[in-house]
């Protein structure tokens, strides 16, 4: 048995039992494929896949157990190579996160300056992305670590690292008629075309759902983004009223920002990390500067939990 036949295995299962797009993938024959395919199902005396003529159309019930090892397999020997290089080249490496704009925007810039401090030989890459984008990009690899809202139970069985708190906030224009109002209500919100901050109304949340719960009307939400500066001229030109984070960043004289947090329940920002993944040296290090509590010990607990007999794929 050998890696190489493990990973074609994989490969043609990943891309829905297409061979050819599988060997496009790992930049080989289809033939090729197809026979690594055949000597590894005759070793372990069992078939992968179920075939109608030259074609695979499913996958078997014990084939479903091997492809769920093979990528366990394939992953831990990612894991090895990581552990080479990061003795091999200590604080040289790559560091690739997606996380909400919100997080991104108004936090990071003071944790990457400490950052890239004590790691100049780490290349940092940013992508911005809701949560549903990065818990994809977690499960394929493509990042380290995410930073989005919700919660637990949202991210299947990635971790899950509760570490802050975003709270609702309202903005409109000094003259405005809720301006000088002490207690906002839903029904005063639900009068005006709402600007909102997007990570606040993503529909995963509470936002809308609160409206509904008491009876309301959904609001109108005639524009989400993650810009500040967008919002912000659009409540000044009367086209609404605001709903963001406590982390945006309102710079203007002509505009006040009131707290929702009697309406809205704060809104969780977790820390998201693969399971059984090998995190370099320096990326411990960026996870204790954005949570102080999160340790390597810490860490290591929650990461690297012991193998069950669950094959399930």
């Amino acid at each position: 048995m050998k890696l190489q036949q493990l990973r074609y295995a994989l490969e043609v299962y990943q891309n829905n039992l297409n061979v050819s797009e599988a060997a496009e993938a790992l930049f080989t024959s289809q033939p090729g494929i197809s026979k690594q395919i055949r000597l590894l199902e005759e070793e372990i005396g069992v078939a992968i896949f179920v075939r109608q003529g030259k074609r695979l159309i499913a996958v078997t019930e014990p084939g479903e157990k091997v492809l769920a090892i093979a990528d366990r397999i394939l992953r831990d020997t990612k894991n090895i190579k990581k552990i080479g290089d990061d003795f091999a080249q200590k604080n040289i490496g790559k560091l690739s996160i997606a996380s909400i704009p919100s997080w991104i925007n108004n936090k990071f810039p003071n944790i990457f300056g400490e950052f890239i401090q004590d790691f100049p030989d780490v290349k940092v890459s940013i992508i911005n992305a809701n949560a549903n984008t990065i818990k994809t990009l977690l499960e394929n690899g493509e990042i380290d670590i995410g930073i989005a809202v919700g919660n637990v139970s949202d991210f299947g069985e990635l971790h899950c690292l509760p570490f802050d708190k975003l709270q609702y906030r309202l903005i409109v224009r000094k003259n405005h008629q809720l301006a000088n109002k002490e207690d906002i209500t839903l029904s005063d919100l639900n009068n005006y075309p709402i600007l909102a901050e997007e990570i606040m109304c993503d529909e995963s949340l509470q936002f809308t759902q609160k409206f509904v719960e008491h009876g309301l009307d959904t609001p109108e939400i005639i524009m989400k983004s993650s810009d500040s500066n967008i919002i912000v001229q659009l409540v000044k030109q009367k086209f609404g009223i605001g709903i963001v984070s406590h982390y945006f960043n309102v710079d203007s004289d002509d505009v006040i920002v009131k707290d929702l947090s009697n309406l809205f329940d704060d809104v969780h920002i977790n820390i998201l990390l693969k399971n059984n993944y090998y995190l370099s040296g320096y990326l411990y290090e960026f996870i204790e500067k954005i949570s102080p509590n999160l340790d390597k010990n810490t860490l290591q607990k929650l990461l690297y939990q012991p193998i069950v007999d669950d094959y399930s794929i």
